[in-house]
């Protein structure tokens, strides 16, 4: 964001990148404007204290997440939210806050992170300068499910604070990868699309206190058949292409995902997803082995259509799978 924010108000659309959506003003009525496009459910009051107030947007989204960077000088903004339908982290550079739950008050300033809860809030922000990531709550409760087999409705946030520094320090390399690849548009590809989705969640679950976290996890009394896992195998094999998910999966073969889960373990000593991934690593093989001089096909194109965002991690991977880098099957 700009250290002197222009005035009047402007989206940046000319420019690269042109789907990142830039704001900046003087004006408190445009900048409460432009926050409420985005957070249609807010209620806010800003109240500028002084002369020379400022503020200062970036948005960026992908699917089921958002980023939101703000900034703003010499004014107090307050804010009530209803229950929302996406959890969202901020995680202040500077400034001061104050989030009333139905868990408690949290206070927050620079370097802090917090999770703003799905289930109402009421917020006081002063001076603030924020990057936020969110993640539907849909999204989220569908990784807890799969993850821990809990249903949708024990999954709960009992504590808005990191569970500790190291998962705070984890989360932050999270939001600055999803930023990153969001801005870049490197995460565009329909798989990574989805994948980024999955971590973002996965890691809000691993990151702020949960009722995942403690609730006493139990084996399926009932574990699939090998009829199942032949249904959940057929489904695979049709859907690699697709961003499909473990609970796609397990509604195609008619079980919940943690029966799945451990079906496949005892019939195919694999996971669901571990599958997943050994077709899509096949169909990537296909696919540059296939390839013709000439025809611009590239190991980094193949690796981002078959759901790897970084081309040295599929490299890896494929390396273990066929004993010699991407890059030698493409040319043979």
């Amino acid at each position: 964001m700009p250290d002197q924010p222009a005035d009047p108000p402007h989206e940046v659309g000319a420019g690269p990148p042109p789907h990142i959506a830039r704001f900046a003003t003087h004006h408190p009525d445009e900048f409460r404007d432009w926050i409420a496009a985005r957070y249609t459910d807010y209620e806010q009051r800003v109240r500028p204290r002084a002369r020379g107030s400022s503020f200062a947007g970036e948005y960026g989204a992908l699917g089921g997440i958002q980023f939101v960077r703000t900034r703003y000088t010499a004014v107090t903004v307050d804010v009530d939210c209803p229950p929302l339908s996406h959890v969202s982290i901020g995680h202040w550079i500077s400034g001061n806050a104050l989030v009333r739950w139905a868990g408690g008050e949290v206070r927050a300033g620079a370097r802090d992170t917090l999770l703003f809860p799905p289930y109402g809030l009421r917020g006081w922000f002063d001076c603030n300068q924020v990057a936020s990531v969110s993640v539907t709550l849909d999204a989220l409760l569908r990784v807890a499910e799969e993850t821990t087999g809990l249903d949708r409705a024990q999954v709960r946030f009992t504590a808005l604070p990191p569970v500790s520094a190291e998962a705070e320090r984890q989360w932050l390399t999270t939001a600055t990868y999803v930023q990153s690849g969001i801005y870049s548009r490197a995460l565009d590809p329909p798989l990574l699309r989805t994948a980024a989705e999955q971590l973002v969640a996965a890691s809000v679950l691993t990151t702020f206190p949960n009722t995942t976290m403690t609730t006493e996890l139990r084996t399926p009394r009932d574990p699939a058949t090998p009829a199942t896992v032949r249904k959940a195998l057929a489904f695979i094999d049709a859907n690699a292409d697709r961003p499909i998910t473990l609970t796609d999966i397990a509604d195609a073969a008619g079980v919940v995902p943690r029966t799945l889960h451990y079906a496949f373990r005892r019939h195919r000593d694999i996971t669901p997803i571990g599958y997943l991934r050994q077709v899509r690593m096949a169909r990537a093989h296909e696919e540059l082995h296939g390839a013709e001089p000439g025809d611009g096909t590239t190991v980094a194109a193949v690796a981002a259509r078959w759901g790897y965002a970084r081309a040295h991690r599929f490299a890896a991977a494929y390396h273990r799978a066929y004993g010699q880098p991407p890059a030698k099957t493409l040319r043979s």
